[in-house]
């Protein structure tokens, strides 16, 4: 129902093509495109480097790159189907343009952004979910 975009991780350039030939055309048909950089869920408080496949998608698009960071991994965690309640945050950032600045630096400027706003979503203590069952009964 989502029509999400296969990546084929082991195959190289070949799923870069993918990425960009599905991705444009879900663009042209005006769906949304939802890229988690990363490549993968990362645990809250965790960091991993973000690939440049999105913002090399909006640039072969010749559409923009909008940022958004958001806290629900402390509510549903990584590698498991148990969700707690809480409230998640969800920040949208301004648009970078990667047709100006190269997939590269849309990238760096994407991820220091999210960074930068999940530090913000945390010092505010809107990330305290009390980590698993246990404690939530005592």
């Amino acid at each position: 129902m989502l029509r999400p975009i296969a990546i084929d991780r082991q195959a190289g350039r070949a799923a870069v093509r993918s990425l960009l030939e599905q991705g444009r055309a879900r663009l042209a048909e005006g769906t949304w495109v939802v890229v988690f950089p990363e490549g993968t869920r990362v645990a809250p408080g965790q960091r991993q480097s973000f690939q440049r496949g999105g913002a090399a998608l909006a640039r072969h698009a010749e559409t923009l790159v909008v940022p958004v960071a958001h806290n629900s991994g402390d509510y549903w965690p990584r590698r498991s189907f148990l969700k707690y309640p809480g409230t998640i945050e969800l920040h949208i950032g301004p648009p970078i343009d990667p047709l100006a600045l190269g997939a590269a630096e849309a990238t760096r400027r994407a991820e220091a952004w999210i960074a930068e706003r999940l530090v913000s979503i945390r010092a505010a203590g809107n990330s305290s979910r009390v980590k698993g069952p246990a404690a939530a009964n005592g």
